[in-house]
């Protein structure tokens, strides 16, 4: 039988550190000037305004959450959720950062 000092040791603190680290990751992302960008994109782009009309509020979901950055690199993998005049669609999108300009990947 595991004893509770063992599972404390190596189950619990790792579980607690990474859950941790991706929510800190996933709150610095909110803040961040990537997010407003991304946002900016999804709210110009024609597909997203034909489902939904006039863009009124985009909210971005901590699961599924991605996001890496290097130099002027970035992803992101996101889960979004899109208000406008027509309705609501969610979906999860993939966006790069390269050459400082944020693109909707296909």
């Amino acid at each position: 039988m595991v004893n509770r000092r063992k599972l404390l040791r190596y189950a619990l603190i790792p579980l607690i550190a990474i859950l941790v680290f991706w929510w800190g990751g996933f709150l610095y992302f909110k803040g961040s000037n990537d997010w407003q960008e991304i946002r900016a994109l999804l709210a110009t782009d024609r597909a997203i305004r034909a489902e939904v009309g006039e863009v009124k509020e985009i909210s971005v979901a901590p699961i599924p959450f991605m996001y890496r950055f290097s130099g002027d690199y970035a992803k992101a993998t996101l889960r979004v959720t899109v208000i406008g005049s027509k309705g609501e669609h969610s979906g999860t999108i993939d966006a790069e950062r390269r050459s400082g300009r944020w693109i909707l990947s296909p």
